[in-house]
Formats: C-alpha cells, structure tokens, sequence
C-alpha cells in the first residue's frame, strides 16, 4: 500500500519541504519545495513572524503543486546539544509471536527515565531486539518467545533548543507526527547496505553551520557541528570583490568553480561594484577565494570526527546545497582523503543536495511505521485516491496532474 508523509526541514538558509510516496521500500517524490528562510539564523529564531511567513510560504506553494493540503509533517531538528545514550528495556510479548505492539511496547520502556524534563526525546534507534535468549536481531517481527530485549541508542535535546521550531509550526495549525535530527535524515537518504555495516560520517555544510554526525551501523552515535557555512564564502566574495551578498553567490553559483585547478583564466566577468567602479572577476580568481574556505570548513569538520571517535572510518559523506557547486568533489576528496565522497542527490523530483535531510526523514519515519506494523497517511484517503485515481478525469484532477508533472520537469 502507498503511504504519502510530508518532510519539513527549517534551514537556516531556506525552508525546505517534501512529499514523498512510500511503497515496499521504494520512495517516489510528488513535490519538493524550496523557500528562503526569514527570521532564522544559525539555527536561533529571532524573528517569529518572519519565519512563519516563510513557512506559510512554502507550505502554499506545495499544496498548490500536489493539490492536497498539507496537514501534518516529519519535522527536522539542529542537533546542536543532542545527547546520545545506549539504554535497554524488556517487555513480555503478548502473543506466541513478536507483534508491532510489542515493538513500540519494549520502545517505551528503553526511553523510560532515559532523561530527565530539562530534555525531549527526539529519537530511540534500535541496536539489536532479543527474544527470549536466543541470537540477537535487527527486526524481530513474528519471532516466537516469551520476552522481548531491546538494545538501542536514545537521542534527547534540551527543550528550550527545539521547542522554538516545534511551537512555529504547531502555531500555524500544523501536526508534528514525528522528528529527527537533520544529520540523521542526511545519513537515511544516503544509507546503503554496505554502509550500514560500517563506521563512518556524515557533513552537512549548511548556510550558517556545518553539522557533523558520526555513525555507527547506521546509528548515530557522536555529532558536534561548527559555526560556519557557505554563506561565508558569499561573504569573502563580497569582501573581496566589494560587491553585494546577493551578486556573491550568483557568481558562486553561475560562474566560479569550487576548485580553481579546474578554472578558466582565460574566463572572465565584468560588473560594477558598490563603489560603482568597473570590475573584472576571473574565474580562476574567484574560484581559489572559494576554494580556500571551503577547504577551512572540511578541514574544521574533520578535526570534529577525530575528535569525536578515534576509531577508524570508513567513509566521510559530505552533503548541502553548496556540494552542488561544480569541482566541489575534487577538493572533498583532496582535502578528507580517499575514504571521503560527496553525495549526488539524484530523486527524480528532488535532484539537489539541500534536500538530503527533509527527504531522509521521510525514509526514517516510513522503515519506524513498518517496524512498528503502523499504517500512516498524512493526507486524507480520500485527496490522495482523487490525486491517483486514473478513473477521475474531472478538470480538478486534470489541473493537478498537470502541476504535477510540471513540477517534474521543473526538477
């Protein structure tokens, strides 16, 4: 059965939103959204009007391109001062055999007197189940026994961090069915087998902060984050060039390079800065500013992992917005060595690396439903049936076919 979540992600550089169709493992994008975030930085609200008009923004431009309305979502959090804890708990199993209910039973119990008020629980990933004394498992559904175990890591925030997100959204009349830290939701989009067997990490270069998880199978274990993101690279170009923050990072987006061994300089630009003098930027010029401070990010988040975990890594994933900019692999690479990569978000749909995170947390809460035998809409059967029924050829459905597909062609 198809069962339809809505991600939310409040960047500090754009609010980000996604809906995703989930079917067997398989995850389709209906819509992705993209809206400057007003009112937020680095990761402080300082202005609440301003950002929920932002969010009300980008909530009306996706319910305009799904034509359903948006009523509940999975909502990101920074994990600025996340705690996590290896906690176990122990549940007798109802029936002869391990149901959902049991699962979310024995959940309840690892998470119980796991923090204490000043702290929310943000997530509780399981390790391993056991049932009775037999081999321990990754999911133990209708496995047969008297007693359930379960071994997992519990990740709290301090309340007065997240709450401020969490009150902005309910504030407009929208449910959070659940939450998860944005680096985890980087780490399920860019899961694969093998990685869920290995140590390794994540780097999200944000706008104003670069986070840092490090993960083992699969769970995060450890995660700082640095105070720096790629608006500092519009900031050196601006300085430097003595242009506008605005011009900065179209330059950055639309002409330079990430690494400057692959510029032109025989490639040039000319415009007029804020002194209203005429200026000549070569791209082999522009591009070693950038590269010289994206190579200080990399090298700060790096000496984050060692300082973390001095267990040998397998792999550094790097993943934001600015990991779109051409080159941008080169000098990861050059700069982490060959364990490290950056991430290709390639979502039919979604095809660019600021949506690792709100895509991500769609993956989690659908693998959580499944585990736990939960069936979960978030929409109203009967908007999604009028949004898929091939028999309904009626002019509204017609109209949202067509955003649909646009939107696809516009991704």
């Amino acid at each position: 059965m198809n069962h339809i979540y809505t991600g939310l992600d409040i960047g500090n550089g754009e609010i980000k939103i996604i809906v995703v169709s989930a079917n067997n493992n398989n995850y389709y994008v209906l819509a992705s959204t993209a809206v400057k975030s007003l009112g937020l930085k680095k990761n402080t609200i300082y202005d609440d009007k301003k950002l929920k008009n932002s969010l009300l923004q980008a909530l009306k431009i996706t319910e305009e391109k799904i034509g359903m309305k948006i009523k509940e979502v999975i909502l990101t959090l920074p994990a600025n001062r996340a705690n996590m804890t290896i906690e176990t708990g122990l549940v007798n199993i109802k029936g002869d055999k391990v149901r959902g209910k049991d699962i979310e039973a024995v959940i309840k119990d690892t998470v119980l007197n796991a923090y204490d008020d000043t702290r929310e629980l943000v997530s509780c990933l399981p390790i391993s189940f056991t049932v009775d004394d037999e081999a321990s498992v990754i999911n133990p559904l209708d496995e047969e026994g008297e007693k359930l175990f379960l071994k997992a890591v519990v990740a709290t925030s301090p309340k007065d961090e997240i709450y401020p997100f969490i009150n902005i959204v309910r504030s407009i009349g929208i449910n959070i069915t659940d939450i998860i830290y944005n680096i985890q939701g980087d780490y399920y989009t860019v899961a694969t087998k093998e990685l869920d067997r290995k140590m390794g990490a994540i780097i999200n270069i944000g706008t104003d902060i670069t986070n840092i998880g490090v993960f083992n199978k699969g769970i995060m274990i450890k995660n700082s984050y640095i105070p720096v993101g790629s608006s500092s690279v519009d900031k050196d170009i601006s300085f430097i060039y003595k242009i506008d923050l605005k011009e900065a990072k179209t330059l950055k987006e639309t002409f330079a390079l990430t690494s400057a061994r692959y510029a032109d300089s025989n490639d040039d630009v000319t415009l007029v800065n804020k002194e209203n003098k005429k200026l000549t930027i070569n791209q082999m010029q522009i591009s070693e500013v950038i590269e010289s401070r994206i190579k200080e990010i990399l090298k700060l988040a790096k000496n984050e992992i060692n300082r973390l975990t001095k267990r040998e890594i397998s792999y550094i994933i790097v993943v934001g917005g600015i990991s779109e900019l051409a080159g941008f692999n080169y000098v990861v690479e050059e700069t982490l060595g060959r364990v490290s990569s950056c991430f290709n978000m390639k979502e039919l749909g979604a095809r660019h690396n600021k949506y690792t995170s709100v895509f991500g947390s769609c993956k989690y809460f659908d693998k959580k439903c499944t585990l736990k035998e939960q069936d979960i809409n978030m929409f109203d059967l009967n908007e999604i049936d009028n949004f898929i029924s091939p028999k309904k050829k009626n002019t509204i459905n017609e109209t949202m076919t067509n955003k649909f597909f646009g939107h696809f062609f516009d991704n």
